[in-house]
């Protein structure tokens, strides 16, 4: 069932800044996905100019021809030197190969946007194994940081309110993440260390740095879409899919490099790293055990602009209790997003819609007498028919959102936002008892953390307000979920305020109305 309001909220104005940064990358997807088209007019003139000249050998031309052309250098005289008499050098043309590696950097971001394109990250990293320049590697790492955290230019714009300083931040955010994630790799492996090992190594280092880490589109996540395989996640973890992809990379890469001498060998090694997938994707599937709680919970998304959210309390609250006068009153549980509820309207609330059990996302704020200012915490708070029954405080904060950074403290001079009050972290009464059933509240991106193993836990509610994030990231939020639900075997209940709640199951499947406002399930 689906319940939404005939109304619809204001709509928030936009400032430039924001204007400016979607619009930015709108331009940059359209140039990106028009040079794909060239690149591959000029790989299908290349099967067509070999296969004519060499029939018996046009395939094996063409693959040769596509790894020469990761691995150009730039200097057109010594190319046809390298590869003169093998019938390319006068097919391959130079704004191609430039395009080359950024283009690959392309087709390893598509499936962050288009979930059906899972497979195409078992190939987009190619250049990074033909190429064994470090430049190569962090050209690379930057375009596809680029087009991966695209979604933060809209963050970075609400926080400096500036064109200014949104574009150097977000550019400095996408070239620290460039040379974190590609270049100490590319370090690594002087050491001897294998590339997808060493890419994976970084990928746990994440968990911990910068800050309080940086956890968010790990590469492995892609295979959350990908049928059946994605069940694998289960037993390789996140960490375990990333390794094998770029495995695969490399096997591909290999394939190609021997492909008259030992093709047959790589072919198996490619074989061996699919069956590392599916073997404990089959595993998991056979055993998957899906809970009946008997509950109907009402989950609200009011689809609230950040703007209005940071600039307008009063309409959040006046809105968020219009959206409750649609859930029906025979509900076991009603769940509102992160901070639905603003600072001091928390009691005034639950007492209001004393008729309900409620599960919501609130801010409180109070005065730290040991360090003379003002504190906030970022709540969730479960209340039955007007009792609190449980509060569970958010643990893992956002560095330069929730709190600054110690040795950043000079930011606020540039940044008027940084100066607001910090958030602190908690994490007391961290399992809510309702209804006989033990939940876990996450908030936000807590959810991009591994769990581990949860015992005795029945459900984990996650709440969250991606309101501050452009692009498609709720939608990455919700794949998050699922990757977190198929890793602990766990009922995830996800409450956004702007799309995709739903309730996701086991197996990482969903079920839920992505633009509902409002919208009753049954778990």
């Amino acid at each position: 069932m689906v319940f939404a309001p005939n109304e619809e909220p204001p709509i928030p104005q936009t400032t430039i800044v924001e204007n400016f940064s979607l619009n930015l990358g709108r331009v940059f997807f359209i140039f990106s996905t028009t040079s794909l088209g060239y690149l591959v007019k000029g790989w299908l003139k290349t099967l067509e100019v070999s296969i004519s000249k060499s029939p018996s050998t046009g395939v094996e031309k063409f693959i040769y021809t596509v790894i020469k052309q990761i691995s150009y250098k730039s200097d057109e005289r010594d190319f046809k030197r390298k590869f003169a008499g093998k019938g390319i050098s006068n097919i391959v043309s130079l704004p191609m190969e430039r395009l080359t590696i950024p283009l690959f950097a392309l087709l390893g971001a598509l499936p962050f946007y288009i979930p059906q394109l899972w497979f195409l990250d078992f190939f987009a990293f190619l250049p990074l194994f033909v190429r064994k320049d470090l430049k190569a590697h962090i050209w690379f790492g930057f375009v596809y940081g680029f087009l991966l955290y695209a979604f933060l230019i809209k963050a970075v714009a609400l926080t400096t309110n500036s064109i200014f300083l949104t574009i150097p931040s977000f550019l400095g955010i996408v070239l620290f993440y460039a040379l974190l994630q590609f270049g100490l790799p590319w370090l690594l492996t002087r050491f001897g260390v294998f590339y997808p090992l060493a890419f994976t190594l970084v990928e746990v280092l994440r968990l911990f740095f910068p800050f309080d880490g940086f956890p968010y589109e790990y590469l492995g996540k892609v295979l959350v879409n990908a049928p059946l395989l994605g069940l694998s996640i289960h037993y390789l973890t996140v960490f375990g899919a990333t390794f094998l992809i770029l495995s695969f990379n490399w096997s591909v890469y290999k394939l190609i490099e021997h492909w008259e001498t030992d093709r047959k060998r790589f072919f198996l090694a490619e074989v061996g790293f699919i069956t590392a997938l599916l073997v404990p994707a089959v595993v998991y599937k056979l055993q998957i055990h899906y809970p009946f709680y008997g509950l109907k919970v009402a989950l609200v998304q009011p689809f609230i602009g950040q703007r209005d959210k940071m600039t307008n309390p009063d309409f959040v609250k006046l809105y968020t209790a219009y959206l409750l006068t649609f859930v029906p009153k025979n509900v076991d549980l009603v769940l509102l997003p992160e901070t639905s509820i603003p600072v001091g309207a928390t009691h005034d609330f639950i007492k209001a819609f004393s008729n309900y059990n409620l599960l919501f996302g609130a801010e409180y704020v109070y005065f730290d007498f040991q360090r003379l200012n003002l504190v906030a915490k970022n709540l969730v708070v479960l209340a039955e028919k007007g009792r609190i029954r449980g509060i569970y405080a958010k643990e893992i904060l956002v560095p330069f959102g929730e709190y600054t950074p110690k040795g950043f403290k000079w930011l606020e001079r540039f940044i008027p936002y940084l100066a607001n009050i910090e958030y602190e972290p908690d994490g007391f009464n961290k399992i809510f008892d309702f209804k006989g059933l033990k939940i876990l509240p996450k908030v936000c991106n807590e959810v991009f953390y591994p769990m581990g193993e949860l015992k005795n836990i029945d459900l984990v509610v996650v709440v969250s307000n991606d309101a501050w994030f452009g692009f498609n990231f709720p939608q990455r939020h919700l794949w998050e979920v699922k990757l977190r639900a198929i890793e602990t075997g766990k009922v995830f209940i996800f409450v956004n305020n702007n799309g995709y709640s739903g309730i996701v199951y086991p197996d990482g499947s969903y079920v839920g109305f992505p633009t509902a406002k409002v919208q009753v399930l049954s778990l």
